[in-house]
């Protein structure tokens, strides 16, 4: 089924660095690899280094987005200066400097793959003079694979480094005394990766010509770059509506004229096929990064060669062998849990645990992207649901780790917990879905938001929100506000604070801190969040439907053995003094993004290590 991982690892170790200093270190194969390429087989034995360049993790860097950004949380809600790792803190608290070690890794996880991108085109150059006929077809095909890495590592560079001032590295340069540059300016920086995405486009393959899973396809540049004029267009809360409406057209041939369609096989009980195992490369996955524990299980985890992930471990609950260090926001997890149902869709009707027919706990989008003590419906890990599956009862603790994202996690597979799959929970072979077809609907609703266009803008969020059974938007009535019609303003409010990060969370390349800081929202949003306090309590809190251990399929007493809930308060509610907040579990988030978020307004710096290796940048 994942055929095109065992092309990865023919080059798996020839084509590595030795160690992570990209800029110094050669690559000791380079100079003889080139010598040796003669044909097309050849070359795209290079061309599977960049491929392969896919499984480092800090070329999304995931884990460190979901603290940059509004959705994320410490592992210690009540009191995040302790209990964290250090490896966290500078991401959460937006104190992250030139010298914070993961800053390094991702910049040279992504120039690394950059190189290798390079090397592929200059082996293809090297051979092109020999090739005819049907091989010119195949060298086009090859070359614009290569060229879809390198525009696209430089436009996730463009995206986070340095305001969009980085180094463009448009040739493959064996000689290390030769890779000192300088950055470019950022409007350079997109001419030149928007030229390679272009260029690629024109000799990718359609989603449905693609011979191998894990393959890039059309699809995958053409949403980079519709992507890509989005967010110039939209940078800083500015409207250039010619940007604009040049995204709009490349999403709505992505929504036409590809081939995609949401995934929709949605059961009553076991929920939507995304993010599952029988969910990988599904009708709605634009691009997709092919993990694997079929080989390279030798190689250790935090190998960032190893074709497996630890993303499952990483994000998963500690209840189920996992590690928790990618907790939502609670403001994330109460909106999933409020996300208001409609009732006459009969995929919302379950035989609950008492035999009964009964309305869903929460939503179903709620069930596919969280783990929830209250979704009592849902199983995971071989049990009836998050209460009765696991080492523990319930998801329950003293810091109020009591939830986790499930879209990088074995859910659906593994029986018990993480490591039971291959013995070790930091190996896992889940998918990474990159980009899909619900962030193109939602990207053209902004640009329909932008032109006026709210009747367009409300169908497109619909068709998310009925694959969900959701209750779906009305133009005349606002969710949460009877009566009153949406306009502009109230619409993109609801697609940036709802329908965005409740779809999708923890996904793709800093998703979710770059659209806060494109739309020029990012400190007011901090500021709004600081102000919100939540207690910590056990579960079922006040207000919640009823709880037996017959609706919960097992036993509950002992998820009171720690706290297990969490109720928002009213701030006129809240007590002064910060110990008694503390002795009666009253927290607040984001107090100190909203403090220092000015520090780097939403971008990385460039990475000490490479201003000192590097002659030509100035320090």
């Amino acid at each position: 089924m994942k055929k095109i991982k065992y092309l990865y690892v023919i080059v798996l170790v020839a084509l590595t660095f030795s160690c992570e200093e990209y800029l110094d270190e050669p690559n000791p194969n380079a100079p003889e690899l080139l010598e040796s390429v003669n044909n097309l087989n050849d070359s795209e034995k290079v061309l599977n280094g960049a491929y392969n360049s896919l499984f480092n993790h800090f070329l999304l860097s995931l884990e460190e987005d979901n603290y940059r950004a509004d959705i994320g949380s410490m592992r210690n809600r009540r009191l995040p200066l302790g209990g964290a790792l250090n490896e966290h803190n500078d991401f959460y608290f937006k104190t992250v400097s030139p010298s914070t070690r993961r800053i390094d890794q991702r910049w040279g996880a992504l120039y690394r793959g950059i190189f290798f991108a390079n090397q592929a085109l200059a082996a293809l150059d090297k051979i092109r003079p020999g090739l005819e006929g049907a091989e010119i077809d195949e060298w086009n095909h090859q070359r614009s694979q290569a060229l879809f890495f390198r525009g696209t590592y430089h436009f996730y560079l463009h995206s986070v480094f340095n305001n969009g001032n980085i180094i463009i590295r448009d040739l493959y340069e064996p000689d290390v005394t030769k890779r000192h540059k300088d950055v470019s300016p950022s409007q350079d920086v997109i001419a030149f990766f928007r030229k390679d995405l272009e260029e690629a486009i024109e000799h990718l393959p359609m989603p449905s010509e693609v011979s191998e899973d894990g393959r890039i396809s059309k699809g995958a540049a053409t949403m980079i770059l519709a992507n890509s004029y989005l967010y110039e267009g939209t940078e800083g809360g500015t409207q250039n509506m010619e940007l604009i409406n040049k995204a709009m057209a490349l999403y709505e041939s992505l929504r036409d004229d590809f081939g995609y369609a949401l995934e929709t096989e949605v059961n009553p009980i076991t929920g939507s096929n995304m993010f599952t195992l029988a969910g990988e490369f599904n009708s709605e996955s634009i691009f997709e990064i092919n993990y694997t524990t079929a080989f390279g299980l030798e190689l250790n985890e935090f190998d960032e060669r190893s074709p497996h992930t630890r993303l499952a471990s990483r994000s998963g609950h500690f209840n189920f062998g996992a590690q928790d260090f990618m907790q939502p926001a609670t403001w994330l997890m109460l909106a999933y849990e409020a996300e208001p149902i409609d009732p006459s869709n009969p995929v919302n009707t379950v035989i609950n645990g008492a035999g009964e027919s009964d309305l869903r706990r929460v939503s179903l989008r709620a069930s596919n992207m969280i783990f929830l003590n209250d979704d009592l419906d849902t199983p995971v890990y071989g049990g009836p649901n998050a209460i009765n599956a696991g080492r523990f009862t319930g998801l329950a603790s003293r810091n109020l780790t009591i939830t986790a994202f499930k879209k990088y996690t074995n859910h659906d597979i593994a029986v018990i917990q993480e490591s039971s799959l291959n013995g070790n929970r930091l190996k896992s072979g889940k998918n990474v879905v990159v980009n899909r077809l619900a962030e193109v609907l939602l990207n053209l609703a902004e640009c329909y938001i932008y032109n006026g266009r709210l009747d367009d803008a409300i169908a497109e969020i619909n068709k998310i929100r009925n694959r969900w059974a959701l209750v779906p938007l009305d133009i005349n009535s606002q969710l949460g506000n009877d009566g009153i019609p949406y306009d502009e303003t109230s619409l993109m409010e609801h697609l940036m604070f709802t329908e965005k990060p409740l779809e999708l969370a923890a996904e793709g390349h800093a998703t979710r801190i770059i659209d806060l800081r494109r739309w020029g929202v990012a400190q007011e949003r901090f500021d709004e969040l600081s102000q919100h306090f939540y207690q910590g309590v056990f579960y079922p809190k006040d207000g919640r439907r009823q709880v037996t251990p017959e609706l919960a399929r097992g036993p509950i007493a002992n998820i009171t053995r720690a706290l297990s809930d969490i109720a928002e308060l009213d701030p006129a509610d809240v007590p002064t003094d910060e110990e008694t907040r503390e002795q009666q579990n009253i927290f607040s988030e984001f107090m100190f993004s909203a403090q220092n978020y000015p520090t780097n307004g939403g971008y990385l710096p460039i990475p000490a290590e490479e201003a000192v290796s590097n002659n030509e940048i100035e320090n």
